[in-house]
Order: structure tokens, then C-alpha cells, then sequence
């Protein structure tokens, strides 16, 4: 009998967390421009139920192994009162700026890696100091869990830009310190961790009633010098390619567990999705960066209830899920692949023959039973000049490269089929017209 992901106990999703990522190294990618993020995970205990446990910091700074990090942390979760306790995860929606192509974006706190970090976890906690104030490094306050497997940021779909490392941290005291969100931040929210496993026990469908999705538009991404001119080509391009339709798992969050620093936002409809404007880019004198808003026209990825999580952000949160399930994910749902999933869709009319190719693929591809840790892909790494071969435990095939290899063969098969079909056809309207001219005669 299927369990469902919101019965099971919080503690038991942050103990199974802390095993997998101490036993399953996170794959660390070699581009060379790379960022860092930080998950802040929180347990929070319901009013007037129990103390808060205390973390044992000693038993395990003084041998600071993986071993060590598990046994700590379960002593900590196994303390009486925890049974009933909820976990959070730190979301921030960043401030609105014209020259941000993340504006107004819902994720993680963090930044690109600067020259002096010495490593990729240096920079998650320096940029959560700078973006909201917290110090990770306060083991008093917060416990290191490890990193997941790095994911990249694309442009055009194949051309990589950034490498991101997601650090995931834990924070072992009942009361978060007090934030101070920089200009780059315009809110704050802790969000309960059942929001997330909404997405598993109801699995969104392409286009059914709750499916959400934000819609981006391909002509102007792939080709963003055009985009003001509109020639021809271009417009005819974009009548015929549409729109990606980017999946988005919602999240409601509280006042309560918000801090936020920009005037009353308005509700979006179920769409997400408003008049699209083409706002005049900023002055690109002196090398100031051009404005990059328009890449989401009016788009809102957030509302008076709910952010609007999609892309690298939900990926790398997909990520924590899988380490997360203390059961099979079969057991859960059968129907279920991904909090990330479904891959993009293309207009609905037009190109319904390659979603239907996408979905059929995507389980075969991505399945829940294709990722860490049900499936561990092996990578070997060669060192031509030491003359050695290192073993690494590699990373989940990626998301968006995935889903490009396949929307290419998708697409292929699709343009094939109806060239087919349009020469079948007009061979069959060549004949009924010789017919009847011959009968006319």
C-alpha cells in the first residue's frame, strides 16, 4: 500500500538527508565559473510541545569524519519532542533590478565565487552573510551537511555559463537570528517542507487544471539581437516555435515565517503568465550592462500567497528530494518522477506531437530510478600528467541537457512525420484532382 510523503515524520526526510550525503559524495563539476548557494534547513517544533533538544557541537568537532556528522546529527533528531517537528527551507525572492536577468527570481542565497573564496562552501557562506545577514560558520548555530552534485546554468540550451554547488547546512537552535536582507533581496521565507511534497504525492500533469508553468519565449532567447527590430523572420519564427512552458512547483508561505522588504504584491492568475511588455533597454554606455528584464516580460514569480519556484532553483531542490525519501518512491506514488517534473513543454497546439514524445521519454530518462541515490553513475577522471585514473561517483544525468538531447530527436521525428504527411497528402489531392479533370472531360 502507498505511503504518503506528508505522513511521514520531517525528522525522518532530514536523517535520511544527512546519510546519503554523507555516504554519496556530490559531483563536482570543472568549468571553471562557478557559484555557490546555501540550503538552510530548519526544524521547527509545533506551540508549547517540548523543549528544543540541544546539539551534542563536541562529539562531533572533535572528529569531524562523515561517521561523526551522522551520529551527531541523529542523536540530535532522535531527541524526545522531535517526533512531531516540521522542516523549513530558506527561500529569498531577489529584489527587482533592471540589469538582473534573475530579477525578482525565486531561490537560494548566493553568489558567484570571487577570486579570495577558497572554496565553493567559503562562498555560500560569505554571500548569505552579505544577502541576509546569517553566519554559517556559527557551528553553535548551524551544522554543515554537505554539498549536492553541481548543476550548470545554460544559454541556448547547450552553451554553459556557470557551474552552481549547492551547500546544505542545518540549523541545530530553536531561534533563527535576526536578518538584515541587502538590496539584492527583496523577501524572505522559511517554507514547510510538506509545500514541497505536494509535488509527490500530486504529481503535475502538462497542461491539466493545476498544472503551473512559466512561459518563455524562444525567438527572443535565441535571438536576443533581433528582438527589438522584429524582422520578418523573426516573427515568423516566433508564430512558429511559441513558447517553452517551464514547469513551477508553487510554495505557500506565511506572514509569520516571512521577512519582506518590498511593497504589497499583486495575485497572478493560475498562468502566471500577463501581457507581455518589451521595456527599452538600459543606456549601454561606458560598459554598463543592457537591461536584461525582458527576458520574463511581466512575468510574476511570486504572489500575495505563493512563490513560484522553477528552473535551476527547482532542480537543485528536486535534488534535496531525492536524497531526502526514506522510502522507494515507487512506494509513494507510482506516477511520480521528479518535483521538477514535467520537462518543458512546447505549445500545446502546435507541437503537441513532441510533448507526447517528451513525456513518454522523460520517466525512461529522468526517472525517480535514474538519479542518486537508486542509481549511481561511475565517472573516471584521467591525470595525464601524474599517468593516474581516479574513480568518482558521478552525477545525475543533467536536467536541461537532457531534456534538450531528447526535444531534438523529439522534434526531428516530428518535422519528419509531417513533411510525410504533407507530401502524402498532396499526392492524394494531385490524384482527386487528375480524376476529375479526366472525368470532366
Amino acid at each position: 500500500m502507498a505511503t504518503r510523503a506528508q505522513d511521514i515524520p520531517h525528522v525522518d526526510y532530514v536523517a535520511q538527508l544527512t546519510r546519503h550525503i554523507a555516504s554519496v559524495p556530490g559531483f563536482r563539476s570543472d568549468w571553471h565559473k562557478r557559484g555557490s548557494i546555501a540550503i538552510v534547513i530548519r526544524l521547527v517544533l509545533p506551540d508549547g510541545e517540548g523543549k528544543y533538544p540541544v546539539f551534542d557541537v563536541s562529539r562531533y568537532g572533535m572528529n569531524k569524519t562523515p561517521a561523526s556528522l551522522v551520529q551527531a546529527v541523529h542523536g540530535f533528531l532522535g531527541a524526545p519532542g522531535f517526533e512531531n517537528g516540521r522542516m523549513q527551507i530558506l527561500f529569498i525572492q531577489r529584489a527587482k533590478y533592471p540589469r538582473d536577468p534573475w530579477s525578482g527570481h525565486i531561490g537560494f542565497p548566493g553568489g558567484k565565487r570571487e577570486p579570495e573564496d577558497g572554496s565553493d562552501k567559503v562562498t555560500a557562506e560569505r554571500e548569505t552573510k552579505e544577502e541576509l545577514g546569517l553566519d554559517l560558520t556559527d557551528v553553535c548555530r548551524y551544522v554543515h551537511l554537505g554539498r549536492l552534485d553541481d548543476l550548470c546554468a545554460y544559454a541556448m540550451f547547450t552553451n554553459i555559463i556557470l557551474a552552481v554547488s549547492a551547500q546544505v547546512y542545518l540549523q541545530i537552535v530553536q531561534c533563527t537570528p535576526e536578518m538584515t536582507l541587502s538590496a539584492e533581496v527583496a523577501s524572505v521565507h522559511w517554507i514547510d517542507f510538506g509545500q514541497v511534497l505536494k509535488g509527490i504525492d500530486r504529481p503535475a500533469r502538462p497542461f491539466s487544471p493545476g498544472y503551473r508553468a512559466i512561459p518563455v519565449d524562444i525567438a527572443s532567447r535565441m535571438f536576443p539581437k533581433s528582438r527589438e527590430s522584429q524582422p520578418l523572420w523573426y516573427r515568423g519564427f516566433r508564430c512558429l516555435f511559441g513558447k517553452f512552458h517551464y514547469t513551477v512547483l508553487p510554495l505557500e508561505y506565511t506572514e509569520k515565517d516571512s521577512i519582506v522588504r518590498t511593497a504589497q504584491q499583486v495575485p497572478v492568475p493560475d498562468e502566471l503568465e500577463t501581457i507581455t511588455s518589451r521595456p527599452e533597454p538600459a543606456a549601454d554606455r561606458s560598459g554598463e550592462l543592457k537591461d536584461l528584464s525582458w527576458k520574463y516580460g511581466d512575468i510574476r514569480f511570486s504572489s500575495d500567497r505563493e512563490l513560484y519556484l522553477w528552473g535551476l532553483s527547482l532542480c537543485i531542490l528536486s535534488n534535496l528530494v531525492d536524497l531526502s525519501l526514506p522510502v522507494p518512491p515507487a512506494s509513494l506514488n507510482p506516477s511520480y518522477t521528479s518535483v521538477a517534473s514535467p520537462w518543458p513543454q512546447m505549445d500545446r497546439y502546435l507541437w503537441g506531437d513532441v510533448n507526447f514524445m517528451l513525456n513518454a521519454a522523460h520517466r525512461l530518462v529522468w526517472g525517480p530510478y535514474r538519479r542518486k541515490p537508486w542509481f549511481i553513475r561511475v565517472q573516471q577522471r584521467k591525470d595525464k600528467a601524474a599517468n593516474t585514473t581516479t574513480r568518482l561517483v558521478g552525477n545525475n544525468r543533467d536536467y536541461f541537457q537532457a531534456h534538450f538531447i531528447t526535444l531534438r530527436a523529439a522534434f526531428i521525428v516530428s518535422c519528419a512525420l509531417k513533411t510525410w504527411i504533407l507530401w502524402m497528402s498532396g499526392r492524394a489531392i494531385s490524384r482527386l484532382v487528375h480524376k476529375a479533370f479526366q472525368w470532366i472531360q
